[in-house]
């Protein structure tokens, strides 16, 4: 699936889905943009159907972008400067602003939403000026800027990676380089990015949003961690959330071979945690053992302590970059921060999609409630406890979409600021509460792996 060839390069079109009734000049719906996920690497709109939250009246939109070399390749310089995929994403908002009146939606009332790479995706558009005025809210599930896998380290080198795959002369010049690699097949193209997955589907997202040198069409110029700290960030509403068990994403590769993930760890933990490209070669092995003594404490990794696996690959791939993100976020702006944990765990519509063999409320739970997966050859037949959470969910965004918070019945959702940081803890349809949680996350362990992104990639790309 991964590597599948079956796409095409006609992509950039996007779906629009209105209320039954035909639309009137009087008509002003609020309007959905969705974007799917996929890692920046695989997806379509089949992955965020409209079916479920067009019981409201909202106008819908989902689209295509283009995704991993096509959508992502960068070689750090004007020639092909990246960010290709997000530039997609623009255009669609753009015609969104032009055209949607004529379906009878409202271009002043639009959010922005998205899963996963979707949900990175949604957040990145509001460190973008480009962005500026295309929407009005932002909604991303499990998936920010400050998340490791949703920037993309070590562009030019990919590029060449990929050109010597293909045969293509390695020279100093990178237009020389970009016009062997459009010379190569589409097919071609696809299947030699499995060369950047070091251990079967890690990284997550080997071609992913970077930093472009400066230009009038550029997309982002500068690290989001750099604008946060600047409060140079789109002051709109944001709502975002994450699961309980984010890490069974990770975990879920493994499962079958923990013995050989315990005697490969030093060698495999650069590539499932992502730090292949922002740790010295000599800190590496040293890093895994620190990560491996802090969730294990040096024992085994086994079936007993999955849990730990879980919660590593959690942490390090979501929970820090979430946690870090919406507090940065809250103390840049003056527009409310939602901030949410998915906790539901009578559901399993996800192990049916996804085939996950792990306890949890695993990446995509709430997305599988909210979103029909139109690329499944028969629908999910939901149970009574989800289509009462499905309702909650769908509550929460299409009142974010209309008035900027999130509402539902007996709910009273507070935003989240830095001396009062609460979140919406979600249990179940009759189970919802604000919690405080001081610490989300470990993040201090983390920072102090002093791994050279976020704050460390401003400063070395200043020094540079």
């Amino acid at each position: 699936f991964w590597y599948d060839t079956n796409a095409s390069e006609d992509c950039l079109y996007l779906n629009v889905y209105v209320p039954k009734k035909q639309p009137t000049e009087s008509d002003n719906y609020d309007v959905i943009v969705y974007v799917h996920g996929g890692a920046f690497m695989v997806g379509a709109p089949s992955f965020g159907g409209p079916k479920y939250l067009m019981d409201r009246d909202i106008i819908f939109v989902n689209m295509n972008y283009r995704l991993g070399v096509f959508g992502f390749l960068t070689t750090e310089d004007s020639v092909v400067p990246g960010n290709n995929g997000l530039k997609d994403q623009q255009l669609a908002l753009k015609w969104v602003q032009e055209h949607i009146k004529d379906f009878g939606g409202n271009p002043r009332s639009v959010t922005l939403m998205g899963l996963s790479a979707g949900g990175a995706s949604v957040h990145f558009h509001f460190f973008s000026p480009q962005s500026k005025g295309l929407f009005h809210r932002g909604i991303s599930q499990s998936g920010t800027v400050l998340m490791p896998w949703a920037t993309q380290e070590s562009g030019l080198e990919k590029a060449r990676k990929l050109a010597k795959s293909l045969n293509c002369q390695i020279s100093n010049s990178t237009r020389t380089l970009i016009n062997c690699l459009k010379a190569s097949s589409a097919d071609d193209l696809i299947v030699k990015t499995r060369d950047f997955y070091d251990l079967d589907k890690f990284p997550l997202a080997p071609f992913a949003p970077t930093v472009e040198v400066e230009s009038e069409s550029a997309f982002l110029t500068k690290h989001p961690y750099k604008q946060l700290e600047d409060g140079d960030v789109l002051d709109v509403p944001w709502l975002t959330w994450i699961t309980t068990d984010e890490g069974i994403l990770g975990a879920m590769f493994l499962v079958n071979i923990l013995d050989e993930t315990d005697k490969n760890w030093n060698e495999w933990s650069e590539h499932m945690f992502d730090y292949k490209h922002v740790c010295e070669k000599s800190k590496k092995q040293d890093i895994a053992q620190k990560i491996k003594e802090f969730y294990f404490q040096n024992e085994t990794v086994c079936e007993s302590n999955i849990k730990s696996l879980i919660k590593v690959f959690g942490d390090r791939l979501f929970n820090v970059g979430f946690e870090t993100a919406v507090h940065m976020q809250a103390d840049a702006v003056e527009s409310p921060i939602y901030a949410a944990i998915f906790a539901f765990n009578k559901s399993t519509a996800t192990k049916k999609v996804m085939g996950f063999q792990l306890e949890g409320v695993a990446h995509s739970a709430e997305g599988v409630l909210l979103h029909e997966l139109e690329f499944l050859e028969s629908p999910i037949k939901l149970t009574e406890p989800e289509v009462l959470m499905k309702d909650v969910l769908i509550d929460f965004v299409t009142s974010f979409a209309k008035n900027g918070k999130p509402e539902s019945i007996g709910v009273n959702w507070e935003p989240l600021s830095t001396e009062n940081p609460k979140y919406l803890f979600i249990n179940d349809s009759d189970a919802i509460q604000m919690v405080k949680i001081p610490e989300l996350s470990p993040k201090g362990f983390w920072e102090n792996l002093n791994f050279m992104e976020n704050k460390q990639a401003e400063r070395l790309r200043d020094e540079l």
